[in-house]
């Protein structure tokens, strides 16, 4: 027993004089802006994890670089770097220990990210590339982010899916000598039909390229807006998945609330994910949540869940930024909260909760009892897309249509 305790402890000095090693500049000294990393490698992470840290993570390298050019560490420093998973999980450390401010997205990276997707292809895909992607996709992000604040994280994200689907689609036109200009809507239909339906963020870039004169009038279908939903879950299903999320104990408890998020509010993983404790909201009433900017009444057993799952978080230790926001499902890096992706495979694979099937039977169940407009401002979604699940649902709202006009809001 003596014997563990010692080697504990030397595990424990070894690692204490290595991350005073690591964090210590040219002029021998630990500046004050990187002390939380000291506390995030020696307190928040057993000694254990941190050796692992110290001897294999590519981040930590690069941490140690980027020190030892005594040049201050920025975003703007990390953004010039050639993007990858070391630097996206370097940063996020820094924003959780306060060495960085958070800020809502990762825009400034898409440069450097178009940068090298570009160096690697055709000289002529390029140059019709990069126009679309700097002028079009970026331009369009970043006037959202100026006149948004809280503009999702996963707006880079889904900027760099539109921009590698027009890569793959002219790469592939380029395999089968055809150029852009001549592209009709076979060949268009064939590489959709070649792949999954991330290939249709290809629609972007075919709007963009017919307004430019560089190509015919190319049509993808949208990702599930147009016509009416298909396959949604049946009231028996959904209501059996319910009682699941609601009572399976054995079920992993964030996928318990996520699932019953699903399928009562309609609610998407990658909206999920992106909650804050502040979008849960508790008065005399009850608890509430806001979806989209309306606080919905949560039901008491959905609400017990809930605050099950606050109290797991608040018993982790956080040293994350002031600025940073309190995720309802953080994620594995520090700092930000659980993959989208992640959620909806987890879902699909432990509780039997496909996303598209679950959210549309979610939207008809709330289609066949509120109107259109209404539904509309509760999801944040369009009114024509309310509509067609009022319309799948079997429902009419004229008569609340009439009593908006007689009666308009003040």
């Amino acid at each position: 027993m003596g014997l563990l305790v010692e080697n504990t402890y030397c595990l424990s000095c070894s690692v204490e004089s290595r991350v005073e090693d690591l964090l210590t500049d040219p002029g021998g000294r630990i500046h004050s802006q990187l002390a939380g990393v000291a506390t995030f490698l020696l307190d928040e992470n057993p000694a254990e994890r941190t050796h692992q840290l110290l001897n294999r993570a590519q981040w930590i390298t690069l941490l140690r670089s980027l020190i030892e050019s005594d040049e201050p560490i920025t975003h703007a420093s990390l953004d010039q770097l050639k993007q990858g998973n070391h630097v996206r999980h370097l940063r996020n450390v820094l924003v959780h220990t306060g060495v960085l401010e958070h800020r809502s997205h990762d825009l400034d990276t898409v440069d450097a990210w178009i940068d090298e997707l570009l160096d690697d292809l055709p000289h002529e895909i390029a140059l019709l590339l990069r126009p679309y992607a700097a002028w079009s996709v970026l331009h369009r992000a970043r006037r959202r982010a100026a006149y948004q604040p809280t503009v999702s994280p996963s707006v880079a994200r889904y900027a760099r899916a539109r921009i590698t689907a027009a890569a793959q689609f002219l790469t592939w036109l380029t395999d089968h000598d055809i150029d852009l200009a001549g592209a009709c809507q076979a060949d268009v239909d064939r590489w959709l039909d070649d792949g999954t339906t991330t290939r249709r963020r290809l629609r972007d870039f075919l709007r963009w390229a017919n307004s430019h004169h560089l190509a015919a009038d190319l049509h993808v279908p949208s990702l599930g807006r147009e016509g009416l939903p298909q396959h949604p879950l049946g009231d028996d299903q959904r209501w059996a998945l319910l009682r699941r999320c609601l009572r399976d104990r054995d079920l992993d408890l964030r996928l318990r609330v996520a699932g019953t998020m699903m399928l009562l509010y309609a609610q998407i993983p990658t909206r999920i994910v992106e909650l804050t404790v502040d979008d849960i909201v508790t008065d005399d009433t009850g608890m509430h949540l806001l979806l989209h900017t309306v606080p919905v009444l949560i039901p008491p057993p959905l609400a017990t869940l809930i605050t099950e799952l606050r109290a797991g978080k608040e018993q982790q230790p956080s040293q994350r930024s002031p600025d940073a926001p309190a995720w309802l499902f953080p994620g594995y890096l520090p700092g930000t909260h659980f993959s989208g992706s992640r959620l909806s495979t987890n879902l699909n694979k432990s509780a039997g909760i496909f996303t598209r099937p679950a959210r549309g039977a979610a939207l008809c169940a709330l289609a066949a009892d509120l109107p259109a407009p209404v539904l509309a401002d509760l999801l944040g979604i369009s009114v024509a897309a309310a509509t067609r699940w009022s319309a799948l649902a079997g429902r009419d709202h004229l008569d609340y249509l009439a009593a908006r006009i007689d009666n308009p809001p003040e």
